[in-house]
């Protein structure tokens, strides 16, 4: 799991090596997934390739629940709709790498096919924050993951 969390905050820092003004984001989440019926933590890098196509890379990892742990990576999509002149809503598409481990059994890795959608406030030109929905897709383990966000762009 260290190895997991060292990697990507290696690859964000990689990306912010090579920023220009307003292309990138670094963020957080706290979510709800309701399969492992847990709370969990992310991190997040972005990528604005135009002012309304994103793309993301997120790590998230579950608290453990009955002796169940999981966490999980993924690159998604975003559509940015603007509603109002510091906000959007935008579906999201995307696939993932997700591990569930039980403690008694093998790990169990699955692919994950994600699907939702979300809401974004931007309270300055650099700092936002939002809400998600998602439903993963996976083998025997299909969950809605809720979160809420903050997120800083440079």
């Amino acid at each position: 799991m260290k190895k997991l969390f060292l990697t990507m905050f290696v690859a964000l820092v990689s990306m912010s090596a090579m920023a220009q003004d307003g292309k990138y984001a670094i963020g957080v989440n706290l979510l709800y997934g309701t399969k492992i019926e847990n709370i969990g933590i992310g991190v997040k890098g972005q990528y604005y390739a135009t002012d309304n196509i994103r793309a993301e890379v997120a790590a998230d990892y579950f608290m453990e629940k009955n002796d169940l742990k999981m966490w999980d990576v993924n690159l998604n999509a975003h559509y940015l709709i603007p509603t109002g002149s510091s906000m959007c809503a935008y579906p999201l598409v995307g696939i993932g790498i997700t591990d569930w481990n039980s403690g008694l059994f093998s790990d169990k890795v699955k692919i994950a096919i994600n699907l939702g959608a979300g809401y974004q406030i931007n309270l300055t030109d650099v700092f936002s924050i939002n809400v998600e929905g998602k439903y993963q897709i996976i083998d025997s383990y299909n969950q809605g993951v809720f979160s809420v966000g903050a997120a800083y762009r440079f």
